[in-house]
């Protein structure tokens, strides 16, 4: 026992003189410890101050797993709920390279601004002194950079250098000719004044944001940027659930300039909004686009009907019906409601037949037959499968290509499900074919029995029955487009931003100024 504690008394003996030694170590030659504390510290503000900031942006979006019983889709049958969501795919769809393409289509990233701040150079995004005004139909040479150079306040200096660039058509959207090996341009220009020097074709002209007291002396650089190179650099965000349990997704952007980088995450998940909104939309518009060309068929018909029916009326003097003839009008006008909707939905029926055979790879102008007023159980839920079989193979695209063993199954499937719904559509209009059949025979045993009525009353019943066969079809026709157009104004996307990216919520990620200058002062302290 006292041998330890002689041995615990001693280790802090030494403690004490290594501390002492260290000190009078530091005392002595503190001249060093100052000269590399201060290169070090020197060397992380320098590098802090210019060294191009990156920051970190983020939005959440709401990835719902329950779809509501009341989504308007549902009301006309279309199908769109058998989709199962599921957080996997929502992340596929929103780091796909279509959505990210559709997204800088829709903003102002055409040409990328710079000011050369420095030993850096500093991205200006809307603050720019200057704007390049481009027509997008005419080819420009993109990834080749400018320099700009103000002479005074009206003339500036141009500088082109670059290699291997190409020309990109922004209207077509496609490369044009061949590569341009190397590219040495310098020019002086007006502001205003085309600049074309068989590369580019554009004009510089000086907006509100010019200082001349900053910009003068600046030096500035600006470079034609085409959509897929742009695709691939905001490709680069990440995605993940707040959570492991959550159905939040945040995603995380990092860019030299917040504001650029916010207007491309906000765009991003409206796009994807909006993409999902088209989904639930497209069937609903074949709906309407289905109904307004039937609607063009019978509307001569109609028109045709109801002027002979006027002309008879005219010539015979007659306007109304007698007690008799009213009586089987009554009986036949039952009928011909009938009649109209066994019509409408045979059309139907064998439109969806022609364009199951004709589109077998996609289903862009599918009619969903509850959309039509069709309530057969088998027909809607063959095609409700169908919609599902696809927009899950779109999802599977988003990871996979079309040899893959989940893709080739799920195109069996859709084969299957196409000649279940070609055999059941068959068989439908048959018996389409007969009811329609038996309904005409009896509007004819109906209109024989009247032969006992005046010619003149059962030739009025007659124009009268054909007007009213063309016009149910047309009030039926319009009682279904104003239903899908409801459903159309009523839909909502299925999921939704919970919050937008903010500029000010911006945070610096490179370099952590504090983090450099604590291990700057490590290093000053251990070099001596």
């Amino acid at each position: 026992m006292a041998t330890e504690n002689f041995d615990g008394l001693q280790s802090q003996q030494e403690e004490t003189i290594d501390i002492k030694a260290l000190f009078f170590k530091f005392v002595k030659y503190w001249y060093l410890f100052a000269i590399t504390i201060f290169v070090a510290l020197a060397f992380a503000f320098l590098f802090n101050k210019y060294t191009n900031p990156l920051y970190e942006v983020k939005t959440t979006v709401l990835v719902k797993d329950d779809k509501s019983l009341m989504d308007p889709s549902s009301l006309i049958g279309l199908g769109l709920n058998n989709n199962a969501q599921n957080v996997e795919n929502e992340i596929g769809k929103l780091t796909s390279f279509t959505l990210t393409y559709r997204t800088i289509q829709k903003l102002d990233f055409e040409i990328s601004y710079f000011v050369n701040d420095g030993l850096i150079n500093r991205e200006l995004y809307q603050t720019a002194p200057f704007e390049i005004i481009f027509d997008t139909a005419v080819p420009q040479v993109v990834g080749l950079k400018y320099n700009l150079n103000f002479v005074n306040k009206n003339e500036f200096i141009l500088e082109a250098e670059g290699e291997l660039v190409s020309k990109y058509n922004f209207a077509t959207q496609k490369f044009e000719g061949g590569k341009f090996e190397k590219v040495k341009w310098k020019k002086e220009f007006k502001f205003g004044e085309e600049v074309s020097n068989g590369y580019n074709t554009f004009k510089v002209v000086l907006n509100d944001k010019f200082d001349p007291e900053e910009d003068l002396s600046n030096s500035f650089d600006f470079v034609f940027k085409d959509y897929y190179s742009l695709s691939e650099q905001f490709r680069g965000f990440e995605i993940e659930p707040i959570n492991r349990e959550a159905s939040i997704l945040q995603i995380k952007f990092k860019s030299n300039n917040t504001r650029k980088a916010v207007d491309f995450l906000n765009m991003l998940t409206t796009e994807y909004l909006g993409q999902s909104l088209e989904k639930k939309n497209m069937i609903v518009e074949n709906t309407i686009r289905f109904i307004d060309n039937q609607l063009g068929i019978i509307s001569d018909t109609l028109k045709s009907a109801e002027m002979d029916l006027q002309n008879f009326q005219s010539s015979r003097e007659v306007m109304d019906l007698d007690f008799q003839a009213q009586q089987v009008y009554e009986l036949l006008a039952d009928m011909q409601k009938q009649k109209a909707e066994l019509i409408v939905k045979s059309k139907y029926y064998q439109n969806l037949k022609n364009y199951i055979q004709k589109n077998s790879e996609s289903i862009d102008e599918l009619v969903a037959p509850s959309a039509m007023g069709i309530e057969d159980p088998v027909l809607n839920a063959l095609v409700g499968e169908l919609i599902t079989l696809y927009n899950e193979k779109a999802n599977t695209l988003l990871f996979s290509t079309e040899r893959s063993p989940k893709v080739i199954g799920l195109n069996s499937n859709i084969r299957s499900t196409q000649n279940a719904i070609l055999e059941n559509v068959t068989n439908i209009i048959y018996n389409s074919t007969q009811a329609i059949k038996d309904i005409n025979k009896r509007i004819d045993d109906l209109t024989n029995k009247a032969s006992y009525m005046p010619v003149t009353q059962r030739e009025l019943v007659n124009f009268k029955r054909k007007f009213d066969l063309s016009n149910n079809i047309y009030t039926y026709l319009l009682e279904k487009r104003s239903e899908a157009q409801i459903t159309k104004a009523s839909n909502l996307p299925d999921n939704e931003v919970v919050d937008i990216a903010r500029d000010e919520l911006g945070d610096e990620v490179f370099p952590k100024k504090s983090l450099n200058y604590l291990i700057a002062l490590i290093l000053g302290m251990a070099f001596p």
